[in-house]
């Protein structure tokens, strides 16, 4: 009964080594046709399916990275176009009876929210003052005049449109 069992063994030894090669073979077979693929994808070179794929992979990486930096970029516009003077007002009126020929005016120069500065002009015989008001929101820290607040009405007003319909 020994000499069976040890026969069995030896068979299965037998076996398994036999598969062992099989799978040695197998995985050297394997190898041969990577190495053979890679050679011939390094010999076409940037003209190859695989070489293309490659540049357009990076293309696509760069595309990536410049949207990201124009999309921050953008983020920045927004935010410094909300603080520059978006809304110009005007008037134009005489401050003085005697003089002036309608030389004074108000302007008011502000963002989106209203916040900026109005500038006033008064034209006189013997010269011209200038002042200069800031504005939070359309107010004024300082008691505003009648022209002072037509300009930053004037600036505050939404725009008309002036576009002809056809």
């Amino acid at each position: 009964m020994q000499a069976d069992a040890i026969s069995n063994l030896t068979a299965a030894a037998a076996l398994l080594g036999g598969l062992a090669v099989l799978v040695a073979l197998l995985a050297l077979l394997a190898a041969r046709t990577a190495r053979r693929k890679l050679a011939a994808l390094m010999r076409e070179g940037e003209g190859s399916r695989a070489g293309q794929l490659a540049q357009l992979l990076e293309v696509t990486a760069e595309h990536g990275r410049q949207l990201r930096d124009g999309s921050a970029r953008i983020a920045g516009l927004e935010l410094a176009a909300q603080r520059a003077v978006s809304r110009i007002g005007h008037v134009q009126f005489q401050a003085y009876d005697d003089a002036g020929a309608g030389q004074s005016s108000s302007l008011a120069l502000l963002d989106d929210v209203g916040s900026g500065v109005v500038i006033t002009t008064l034209h006189a015989r013997v010269g011209t003052r200038i002042y200069v008001k800031r504005l939070v929101h359309g107010e004024s820290e300082t008691v505003l005049g009648e022209e002072e607040r037509a300009a930053i009405d004037a600036a505050l007003r939404p725009p008309s449109d002036t576009r002809r319909a056809k």
